[in-house]
Parts: structure tokens; C-alpha cells; sequence
């Protein structure tokens, strides 16, 4: 009997602490419920389990790197002046402290046909400096002809530095990291898969962004494969959309890359900033917009809400995956609802058929409330795109889901120009042009097992 008081008071001590951690840190009630209740009623188990995987370390040391003055970096560039439309940047500016820079050529590349040509082609140009992060970089043709341009801009005496997240390598049958090396390129895995980081396994590095010269570079959703390459490959087929960057807002994906080249190496590095003085490359308006687990204030789900709060004509989204949470489906069916035309493109058939699953459970409460939704027939589509009211524009790497808004690193693109509206409203145009758009009809009318199906796949949202 006093061992068992001896361990209860044991069990409380460690637990009450944990408690209050969770209800100082975990914003979302089911989530803190949850946890509350494993610590609670798994004496020391839940304990542990909460200290390995539910305490964000990763914010911490984040916050402890950028405290060695990494924010100033942020800010290379004068701020912006005239804002063409004031409603939706008072929200965006209070989630997002980095500034809007005008000035900037913003270039969609249609699959990778477009993209790795253009990508491969600042290697082969670069003359001090490239900078790769991406989620996977498979080592078949696409990911060989980028190692073979990347080490030989190495050899010609070209910094170049590629960081790959550890689990998107398990994408592929070779490890071109080493390939990499081996040719003289300075390579990280993002949180690597060691018994050290075990606490961090369910995080992923998802940013796809490239750097050459401060010049130019590339951001969007298109990882290094040969499925892109929709002309040259034979199965695996994925449609994308990636975008070629000139002009200030590249000071801002380069410091992001230093912060996250220090976070996965301890190694401080300064990569060359865009030239100052010199003639604006373009009329794009644009700031980048980072997050994940490093950031509290949820930045990317709140920027979705402000922009869905103040969208007055038109709200077009394109996503592979789309298993949204409770406030953003309430947003975007308020915004039907206030006569918003609000129109959503997903794939017609998933490559993963239970996230497909769950993107079907939201049909229902969606439609009913007057939003619109497009099954785009494949291949397999992954562009991310949303565009409001034709002018504001949010392109990069993130998807419409709670893997994306909640533990992924992420690197998205925020801008404001009616013309590149009109190029991405044209682009989704074109591709609801061969969907099929959904009936809610036939939604409702769904054998009863289908419908089971998806919503309790759907329970499983923050963990997808």
C-alpha cells in the first residue's frame, strides 16, 4: 500500500507540472484534452510519451539560433509604400512580421518540363552561390542531371550547399546526398533519423526553394523527380507548378535558408544579398511567408483566414490535399455564404487513396453552403495555388491540410499583382476546364459505407 502511495505521489509530481505545460501550450481544447488525459491515466507512460513527442524543442532552438541576430537579415529592403488593398494586409502583416517588397518578377513554370530547365540553367550561370532545400531529391534521370550540374558548379569553385530532409530521402532507392559529396557539395539531412532527434520524427523539412547568386530562384510545391517531367517519364506521373523568382523578396528566401541551414548544422553561414540600387526586375509585390513548428502564432492557417475574412469577388484554391481543419472549412463556407465565389480543384483520384478519403468527407458540409468543388482527372495533380479576388496570390509549398499547417516546415510566396492573378486564375481555369465539378447530389447519395469510410478517416486529420 505505500509503494502504491509512494508512486501516486510520484505519478502527480511529474504529472501536474506536464498538465500545466499542455494547457500553456496547446491552443486547440481536443488536443490539450488529450494529452491531459494520456498524462493523467497512463502513470509515467503518458508522461513520457508527452516529454519525447509533445513538447516543441524545435521552437526553442529556433528561437535560441535567431537570437545570434538572424532577424536583421530579414529586412534588406525598404518597406513597402502604397498598399493595393488595405483590408487584406492589416491581417497579413499582424501574422507575418517580414515586410512586403515591391520590385519582383514572379514566373510560373508549369511541371518540369519548364522548371528543371530553367532551375538547371542558374546552376550551369551560378558564379558564387547555390543554395537547394528540398523535401525529396530522387536519384533517378531528374535527380541525376541535378547532381551533375550541382557538383559541377562546385568544381568551377561555386558554393554550393543542398539540404534534403532525412525522411523525403526515403523517397528514393539512393541516398544522392552522398553522390553530392562526393563532388564537392556541402550537404545537411534536416532532422536526421537518429535515436537523438527520435522526439522530432513526425516533423518535415517540405520547403522547396533555390538560390543562386541572390539573383535568382525558385520556390512552389515541385520536388526533384522524374514524374515531373511529363514528356520524358514513363509512370508516376505528377503535374506541378513551381515559380522563377527575381527581384528583393529573395534577401527573404535566402535568410530562411541560413536559418534552417544553422538548425540542421550548427554552422552560421551569410549568402549574398540582391543588389541594391539596381532597376526592378518586375511589378509583383511579395514577402515570403515561413512556418512550422518554430512558429507559434500559426501563421500560415491565420493568413488562410484573413484572406478568406476579407475576399470580396473570388476565392480560387488548388491543392493535392485537402483535409482542412474546423475553422478553415467555417471560413470558406462563411465566404460562399457572403455571395464569394469559392471554388476548390483536387485530384480526382489521390495518390495516397486515404488522404483521398478524407478530402471526400468535407464535401458535403462544404457544398451544402454554396462552395464549389472540381475533381481534376489525372495525372496526379500537385500544384498549390490560391488566388482572391484576382490580385492576391499565395503560391509555394504548402497544402490545404493539418500536416502542412501544423508540423511541417513550410516556405510559401504571398503576393499582390493583378497579372499574376490573371496567369494563375488562367492556369486553374485551364484545369477545371477537363474536371468534373462535384455534385452535391451524388455526395448525398454515396453508398453508407463510403460515407463511414472517409469521416473516420477524416478523425484522423492532424495526424495525416
Amino acid at each position: 500500500m505505500l509503494g502504491l502511495s509512494l508512486a501516486t505521489i510520484l505519478h502527480l509530481i511529474i504529472a501536474l507540472p506536464l498538465c500545466g505545460h499542455v494547457l500553456l501550450r496547446k491552443e486547440q481544447e481536443p488536443v490539450a484534452f488529450a494529452w491531459i488525459a494520456l498524462i493523467l491515466l497512463s502513470p509515467f507512460v503518458g508522461s513520457g510519451l508527452y516529454a519525447l513527442f509533445g513538447i516543441n524543442r524545435v521552437e526553442r532552438t529556433a528561437r535560441k539560433l535567431r537570437g545570434r541576430g538572424a532577424p536583421a537579415k530579414w529586412r534588406t529592403a525598404p518597406e513597402l509604400g502604397e498598399a493595393p488593398d488595405a483590408r487584406i494586409l492589416r491581417i497579413a502583416e499582424s501574422v507575418n512580421d517580414l515586410p512586403f517588397l515591391p520590385g519582383n518578377r514572379v514566373s510560373p513554370l508549369i511541371d518540369g518540363d519548364a522548371a528543371y530547365p530553367a532551375m538547371l540553367q542558374a546552376i550551369t550561370e551560378a558564379k558564387i552561390s547555390v543554395v537547394l532545400s528540398t523535401y525529396i531529391f530522387d536519384s533517378d534521370a531528374a535527380g541525376q542531371a541535378f547532381v551533375a550540374a550541382l557538383t559541377a558548379a562546385a568544381r568551377r569553385g561555386v558554393r554550393v550547399r543542398v539540404m534534403v530532409d532525412d525522411v523525403g530521402l526515403l523517397y528514393s532507392d539512393r541516398a544522392v546526398d552522398r553522390d553530392l559529396r562526393q563532388g564537392g557539395v556541402e550537404t545537411a539531412r534536416f532532422i536526421p533519423r537518429e535515436i537523438k532527434f527520435l522526439r522530432l520524427f513526425n516533423l518535415r523539412n517540405h520547403r522547396k526553394i533555390m538560390v543562386v547568386d541572390g539573383a535568382v530562384g525558385f520556390i512552389g510545391g515541385m520536388n526533384i523527380r522524374q514524374g515531373h517531367v511529363l514528356k520524358a517519364a514513363r509512370r508516376g506521373l505528377i503535374q506541378d507548378i513551381h515559380f522563377q523568382v527575381e527581384g528583393p523578396v529573395l534577401d527573404q528566401l535566402s535568410a530562411l535558408f541560413e536559418e534552417d541551414w544553422q538548425f540542421a548544422t550548427e554552422q552560421e553561414i551569410e549568402l549574398p544579398r540582391s543588389l541594391e540600387g539596381t532597376s526592378a526586375p518586375g511589378a509583383v509585390t511579395a514577402r515570403l511567408v515561413p512556418d512550422g513548428p518554430d512558429h507559434r502564432s500559426d501563421t500560415l492557417q491565420w493568413l488562410l483566414l484573413g484572406a478568406l475574412a476579407t475576399a470580396q469577388r473570388s476565392v480560387r484554391v488548388m491543392t493535392p490535399y485537402f483535409i482542412p481543419n474546423g475553422l478553415l472549412v467555417s471560413a470558406l463556407a462563411v465566404a460562399a455564404m457572403r455571395g464569394v465565389e469559392v471554388e476548390i480543384i483536387v485530384p480526382e483520384r489521390s495518390n495516397i487513396p486515404f488522404l483521398g478519403w478524407a478530402t471526400a468527407a468535407n464535401f458535403e458540409r462544404l457544398m451544402i453552403h454554396g462552395v464549389k468543388i472540381h475533381l481534376n482527372p489525372p495525372p496526379f495533380d500537385h500544384s498549390k495555388v490560391m488566388v482572391v479576388d484576382g490580385a492576391w496570390s499565395l503560391v509555394g509549398s504548402a497544402n490545404w491540410d493539418q500536416r502542412s499547417l501544423r508540423l511541417n516546415f513550410e516556405a510559401n510566396l504571398e503576393c499582390l499583382d493583378a497579372g499574376l492573378g490573371a496567369e494563375l486564375e488562367a492556369y486553374m481555369a485551364a484545369k477545371k476546364a477537363r474536371s468534373r465539378q462535384v455534385s452535391l447530389d451524388a455526395v448525398k447519395a454515396a453508398p453508407l459505407y463510403v460515407r463511414l469510410r472517409n469521416n473516420f478517416i477524416r478523425l484522423f486529420g492532424p495526424y495525416l
